[in-house]
């Protein structure tokens, strides 16, 4: 029996196309982001291309708290049913949220530089996995250690379990760090994109990383 683990990045946020244009977004938490139009086409797509992989469906669904990662999963949960996979109810785990920001929260790097300007030199010096934003912000590797509790908790055990872990960019990287191989230099993880691992006889092994579902004319 095989296990996976299947992580998936939400679809195209209105913060991600803000800051896309460069604009920070103004007067919203980022726990309350929702997702674009592209956003709920890319995981609508996503949802065709996952549920059409063939096996069972996903035994555990576990899914960041935060506004862009519950819509998206609610259209992969459309999309399994429609494909006769229905997913089990998930949980909401606040271990799967995005990386905490602090004080920088939804502001782009520019505007980083521009009203904060000795925290984007010390960003800089110390890199992301020590760097902690003030306010409460969180280095990459707390977001490790948050991730490691969750793996910590999932039993492969060759009984062909598989896990859907519907989150965000930082905490797909941390999977990649934690579980392998190692990242390559300028890593990133595309909106509305998954990873699998598959469970062998020498540990978890990548499968697919940054895999997405082309987008239609």
């Amino acid at each position: 029996m095989v296990s996976w683990i299947i992580a998936v990045r939400h679809g195209e946020s209105t913060a991600n196309a803000a800051f896309a244009r460069g604009v920070s977004p103004e007067g919203v938490r980022d726990a309350d982001i929702g997702l674009t139009d592209l956003g709920r086409d890319q995981a609508a797509r996503l949802a065709g291309a996952l549920s059409g992989l063939g096996g069972d469906a996903p035994g555990t669904v576990l899914c960041s708290p935060y506004r862009r990662a519950r819509q998206t999963l609610a259209v992969l949960a459309d999309g399994y049913s429609a494909a006769g996979r229905p997913l089990p109810p998930a949980s909401y785990e606040p271990r799967l949220a995005d990386r905490g920001t602090g004080a920088l929260e939804l502001l782009t790097p520019e505007a980083v530089r521009e009203r904060f300007p000795r925290e984007a030199a010390r960003r800089e010096r110390e890199g992301e996995f020590a760097y902690r934003p003030p306010g409460g912000g969180e280095s990459m590797d707390d977001v490790a250690r948050r991730v490691r509790s969750v793996l910590d908790g999932i039993d492969a055990g060759g009984d062909g379990a598989s896990w859907l872990l519907v989150t965000h960019d930082a905490v797909v990287l941390m999977l990649r760090h934690l579980l392998g191989p190692p990242l390559p230099e300028g890593a990133c993880v595309a909106n509305g994109s998954f990873a699998r691992w598959r469970y062998g006889a020498s540990g978890w092994q990548l499968a697919d990383w940054n895999r997405t579902a082309p987008l239609g004319r």
